[in-house]
Protein backbone atom coordinates (compact mmCIF):
# COMPACT_ATOMS: atom_id res chain seq x y z
CA UNK A 1 0.00 0.00 0.00
CA UNK A 2 1.36 3.19 -0.90
CA UNK A 3 1.01 6.29 0.69
CA UNK A 4 -0.14 9.09 -0.04
CA UNK A 5 1.57 12.55 -1.08
CA UNK A 6 0.72 15.44 1.83
CA UNK A 7 -0.82 17.64 -1.16
CA UNK A 8 -4.07 14.57 -1.52
CA UNK A 9 -7.10 15.11 -0.10
CA UNK A 10 -7.15 11.75 1.82
CA UNK A 11 -3.64 10.68 3.00
CA UNK A 12 -2.51 7.21 4.53
CA UNK A 13 0.68 7.32 7.03
CA UNK A 14 2.17 4.42 8.11
CA UNK A 15 3.20 3.77 11.36
CA UNK A 16 3.95 0.08 11.35
CA UNK A 17 0.89 -1.98 11.66
CA UNK A 18 -1.28 0.93 12.19
CA UNK A 19 -2.02 3.24 9.53
CA UNK A 20 -3.49 6.93 10.15
CA UNK A 21 -5.87 8.00 7.88
CA UNK A 22 -6.27 11.35 7.10
CA UNK A 23 -8.64 13.89 5.44
CA UNK A 24 -6.20 16.19 4.13
CA UNK A 25 -8.37 19.88 2.86
CA UNK A 26 -7.89 21.41 6.24
CA UNK A 27 -8.46 24.88 4.09
CA UNK A 28 -11.60 23.44 3.40
CA UNK A 29 -12.28 22.47 7.31
CA UNK A 30 -12.13 18.81 5.14
CA UNK A 31 -15.12 19.09 3.32
CA UNK A 32 -16.23 16.07 1.58
CA UNK A 33 -15.75 15.48 -2.46
CA UNK A 34 -16.76 12.07 -4.17
CA UNK A 35 -13.08 11.54 -4.89
CA UNK A 36 -12.56 11.80 -1.28
CA UNK A 37 -15.54 8.88 -0.22
CA UNK A 38 -13.99 6.45 -3.16
CA UNK A 39 -10.50 6.68 -1.95
CA UNK A 40 -11.43 5.49 1.86
CA UNK A 41 -14.25 3.14 0.09
CA UNK A 42 -11.26 1.70 -1.73
CA UNK A 43 -8.35 1.79 0.68
CA UNK A 44 -10.91 -0.10 2.97
CA UNK A 45 -11.90 -2.78 0.52
CA UNK A 46 -8.14 -3.26 -0.46
CA UNK A 47 -7.23 -4.08 3.49
CA UNK A 48 -9.15 -7.17 2.79
CA UNK A 49 -7.78 -8.14 -0.66
CA UNK A 50 -4.23 -7.55 0.12
CA UNK A 51 -1.32 -9.01 2.58
CA UNK A 52 -0.51 -5.46 3.88
CA UNK A 53 0.86 -5.09 7.04
CA UNK A 54 -2.14 -3.09 8.48
CA UNK A 55 -3.87 -4.40 11.31
CA UNK A 56 -5.73 -1.23 12.51
CA UNK A 57 -6.54 1.76 11.12
CA UNK A 58 -7.30 5.28 12.77
CA UNK A 59 -9.17 7.83 10.68
CA UNK A 60 -8.71 11.99 11.54
CA UNK A 61 -9.10 14.89 10.18
CA UNK A 62 -6.40 17.21 9.34
CA UNK A 63 -6.11 20.69 11.06
CA UNK A 64 -9.01 22.59 13.31
CA UNK A 65 -11.54 19.91 12.09
CA UNK A 66 -12.57 16.07 11.59
CA UNK A 67 -14.88 17.50 8.51
CA UNK A 68 -17.39 19.76 8.15
CA UNK A 69 -19.43 17.58 5.84
CA UNK A 70 -20.22 17.74 2.29
CA UNK A 71 -18.37 20.23 0.24
CA UNK A 72 -20.94 22.43 -0.60
CA UNK A 73 -19.58 24.68 -2.93
CA UNK A 74 -17.67 22.23 -4.99
CA UNK A 75 -19.75 19.60 -4.50
CA UNK A 76 -23.25 20.23 -3.85
CA UNK A 77 -23.81 23.78 -5.67
CA UNK A 78 -23.17 21.78 -8.99
CA UNK A 79 -26.50 19.55 -8.46
CA UNK A 80 -28.64 22.62 -8.12
CA UNK A 81 -31.37 22.02 -11.53
CA UNK A 82 -28.90 24.22 -14.43
CA UNK A 83 -25.67 24.35 -12.64
CA UNK A 84 -25.00 20.72 -13.20
CA UNK A 85 -21.58 20.42 -15.21
CA UNK A 86 -20.17 17.12 -17.34
CA UNK A 87 -17.01 16.29 -14.58
CA UNK A 88 -19.44 17.21 -11.32
CA UNK A 89 -17.04 15.79 -8.91
CA UNK A 90 -20.04 14.93 -6.32
CA UNK A 91 -21.74 11.36 -7.16
CA UNK A 92 -24.76 11.34 -4.42
CA UNK A 93 -26.15 7.93 -4.14
CA UNK A 94 -22.61 5.97 -4.39
CA UNK A 95 -20.18 7.33 -2.44
CA UNK A 96 -22.51 6.56 0.26
CA UNK A 97 -23.21 2.71 -0.74
CA UNK A 98 -19.19 1.95 -1.00
CA UNK A 99 -16.96 3.78 1.93
CA UNK A 100 -18.82 3.15 4.64
CA UNK A 101 -20.45 -0.06 4.00
CA UNK A 102 -16.56 -0.85 2.98
CA UNK A 103 -15.12 0.43 6.15
CA UNK A 104 -17.85 -1.81 8.01
CA UNK A 105 -17.33 -5.20 5.41
CA UNK A 106 -13.25 -4.79 6.53
CA UNK A 107 -11.92 -7.36 8.52
CA UNK A 108 -9.54 -4.33 9.87
CA UNK A 109 -10.76 -2.53 13.06
CA UNK A 110 -11.43 1.40 12.40
CA UNK A 111 -10.73 4.04 15.17
CA UNK A 112 -12.27 7.61 14.41
CA UNK A 113 -10.02 10.35 15.92
CA UNK A 114 -12.73 13.33 15.73
CA UNK A 115 -10.49 16.89 16.18
CA UNK A 116 -12.96 19.52 16.40
CA UNK A 117 -16.52 19.74 14.32
CA UNK A 118 -17.58 16.38 12.80
CA UNK A 119 -20.45 17.27 10.62
CA UNK A 120 -22.94 15.96 7.95
CA UNK A 121 -20.91 13.40 5.92
CA UNK A 122 -18.38 13.38 8.13
CA UNK A 123 -20.15 12.25 10.97
CA UNK A 124 -21.21 9.41 9.08
CA UNK A 125 -17.79 8.29 8.02
CA UNK A 126 -17.08 8.71 11.90
CA UNK A 127 -20.02 6.32 12.98
CA UNK A 128 -19.17 4.14 10.13
CA UNK A 129 -16.35 3.33 11.70
CA UNK A 130 -15.81 0.98 14.63
CA UNK A 131 -14.79 2.81 17.67
CA UNK A 132 -14.88 6.46 18.23
CA UNK A 133 -12.78 8.34 20.58
CA UNK A 134 -13.64 12.48 20.37
CA UNK A 135 -11.65 15.74 21.62
CA UNK A 136 -12.99 17.50 24.07
CA UNK A 137 -13.86 20.57 21.48
CA UNK A 138 -15.46 18.34 19.65
CA UNK A 139 -18.77 19.58 18.01
CA UNK A 140 -21.19 17.19 15.76
CA UNK A 141 -24.24 18.14 13.63
CA UNK A 142 -26.40 16.33 11.16
CA UNK A 143 -25.99 19.24 8.83
CA UNK A 144 -27.87 17.86 5.32
CA UNK A 145 -31.47 18.97 6.24
CA UNK A 146 -30.61 22.18 6.45
CA UNK A 147 -29.47 22.42 2.66
CA UNK A 148 -32.84 20.90 1.62
CA UNK A 149 -31.57 17.32 1.74
CA UNK A 150 -31.38 14.17 4.55
CA UNK A 151 -28.79 12.40 6.63
CA UNK A 152 -26.63 10.47 3.66
CA UNK A 153 -23.52 8.59 3.99
CA UNK A 154 -25.20 6.07 6.38
CA UNK A 155 -25.58 9.12 8.73
CA UNK A 156 -29.52 8.54 9.21
CA UNK A 157 -29.07 4.42 10.00
CA UNK A 158 -26.26 4.65 11.74
CA UNK A 159 -27.42 7.22 14.58
CA UNK A 160 -30.40 5.37 14.94
CA UNK A 161 -28.81 1.89 15.32
CA UNK A 162 -26.55 3.32 18.18
CA UNK A 163 -28.48 6.08 19.62
CA UNK A 164 -32.33 5.10 19.07
CA UNK A 165 -35.35 6.33 17.61
CA UNK A 166 -35.80 9.93 19.30
CA UNK A 167 -32.42 11.01 19.40
CA UNK A 168 -31.86 10.17 15.81
CA UNK A 169 -34.54 11.69 15.11
CA UNK A 170 -34.28 15.07 17.48
CA UNK A 171 -30.63 15.44 15.54
CA UNK A 172 -31.94 14.82 12.15
CA UNK A 173 -34.85 16.78 12.11
CA UNK A 174 -33.67 20.29 13.77
CA UNK A 175 -30.23 19.88 12.93
CA UNK A 176 -28.99 20.89 16.44
CA UNK A 177 -25.27 20.92 16.97
CA UNK A 178 -24.22 18.65 20.31
CA UNK A 179 -21.01 18.65 22.08
CA UNK A 180 -18.67 16.10 22.40
CA UNK A 181 -19.90 15.37 26.11
CA UNK A 182 -23.58 15.33 24.80
CA UNK A 183 -22.20 12.78 22.05
CA UNK A 184 -21.16 10.21 24.57
CA UNK A 185 -23.86 10.31 26.77
CA UNK A 186 -26.05 9.09 24.17
CA UNK A 187 -24.02 6.27 23.20
CA UNK A 188 -22.35 7.47 20.17
CA UNK A 189 -18.38 8.36 21.63
CA UNK A 190 -16.04 5.32 23.36
CA UNK A 191 -14.51 8.42 24.94
CA UNK A 192 -13.79 11.54 25.57
CA UNK A 193 -10.28 13.64 25.69
CA UNK A 194 -8.15 16.17 25.90
CA UNK A 195 -7.06 17.84 22.22
CA UNK A 196 -3.44 17.13 23.03
CA UNK A 197 -4.16 13.55 23.87
CA UNK A 198 -6.27 12.23 21.22
CA UNK A 199 -3.70 10.75 18.85
CA UNK A 200 -1.80 9.19 21.71
CA UNK A 201 -5.51 7.84 22.88
CA UNK A 202 -5.92 6.37 19.23
CA UNK A 203 -2.64 5.10 19.22
CA UNK A 204 -2.67 3.75 22.54
CA UNK A 205 -6.14 1.93 21.85
CA UNK A 206 -5.15 0.48 18.60
CA UNK A 207 -2.24 -1.22 20.05
CA UNK A 208 -4.14 -2.97 22.62
CA UNK A 209 -6.33 -4.20 19.47
CA UNK A 210 -3.47 -5.31 17.44
CA UNK A 211 -1.87 -6.60 20.22
CA UNK A 212 -4.96 -9.96 20.01
CA UNK A 213 -5.44 -12.51 17.35
CA UNK A 214 -6.20 -11.01 14.05
CA UNK A 215 -8.61 -13.50 12.84
CA UNK A 216 -10.14 -13.57 16.08
CA UNK A 217 -10.63 -9.76 15.72
CA UNK A 218 -12.17 -9.82 12.53
CA UNK A 219 -14.79 -12.94 13.46
CA UNK A 220 -15.85 -10.79 16.15
CA UNK A 221 -16.24 -7.71 14.19
CA UNK A 222 -18.00 -9.74 10.83
CA UNK A 223 -20.65 -10.96 14.21
CA UNK A 224 -21.03 -7.91 15.70
CA UNK A 225 -22.20 -6.33 12.10
CA UNK A 226 -23.90 -9.26 10.45
CA UNK A 227 -27.26 -8.69 10.61
CA UNK A 228 -26.90 -4.73 10.77
CA UNK A 229 -25.25 -4.74 7.10
CA UNK A 230 -27.98 -6.02 4.77
CA UNK A 231 -30.17 -3.16 6.95
CA UNK A 232 -27.39 -0.27 6.30
CA UNK A 233 -27.50 -1.57 2.38
CA UNK A 234 -31.20 -1.24 2.01
CA UNK A 235 -30.72 2.09 4.00
CA UNK A 236 -28.13 3.52 1.86
CA UNK A 237 -29.70 2.64 -1.82
CA UNK A 238 -32.82 4.12 -0.69
CA UNK A 239 -31.05 6.87 0.82
CA UNK A 240 -29.16 7.43 -3.00
CA UNK A 241 -32.79 7.05 -4.50
CA UNK A 242 -34.04 9.79 -2.28
CA UNK A 243 -30.60 12.59 -2.78
CA UNK A 244 -32.15 12.17 -6.30
CA UNK A 245 -35.66 13.71 -5.82
CA UNK A 246 -34.88 16.09 -3.22
CA UNK A 247 -31.81 17.41 -5.48
CA UNK A 248 -34.43 18.49 -8.00
CA UNK A 249 -36.83 20.55 -5.44
CA UNK A 250 -36.83 24.23 -4.64
CA UNK A 251 -36.05 23.50 -1.40
CA UNK A 252 -32.75 22.21 -2.12
CA UNK A 253 -31.62 25.28 -4.73
CA UNK A 254 -32.88 27.41 -1.45
CA UNK A 255 -30.96 25.18 1.31
CA UNK A 256 -27.96 25.33 -0.65
CA UNK A 257 -28.27 28.90 -2.00
CA UNK A 258 -28.88 30.73 1.65
CA UNK A 259 -25.55 28.50 2.93
CA UNK A 260 -23.28 30.42 -0.30
CA UNK A 261 -25.55 33.83 0.58
CA UNK A 262 -25.10 33.71 4.53
CA UNK A 263 -28.53 34.01 4.87
CA UNK A 264 -31.66 32.42 6.61
CA UNK A 265 -33.20 29.76 4.81
CA UNK A 266 -36.95 30.34 3.37
CA UNK A 267 -38.35 27.04 2.69
CA UNK A 268 -41.47 26.56 0.87
CA UNK A 269 -42.03 22.22 0.66
CA UNK A 270 -41.94 21.73 -2.61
Amino acid sequence: MATATATEPVVFEEHGEITVLKLNRPERLNAFTGDMADSIGRFAQSLNEGDYDTKCVIVTGEGRAFSAGADVREGLARRIPGNETEKAPWRPSHPERYAIRSIRDCDIPFISAINGHCVGMGWGLALGTDLRIAADNAQFQVSQLKRGIMADFGLGHLLTQQAGHQAALDLMLTGRMIDAQRAYEIGLLLKVVPLDDLMDTAFELAEEIIAGPSLSIAASKRVVYMNDNDDLQRVTDYTGLALGHLMQSEDFREGVNSFLEKRPAQYRGR
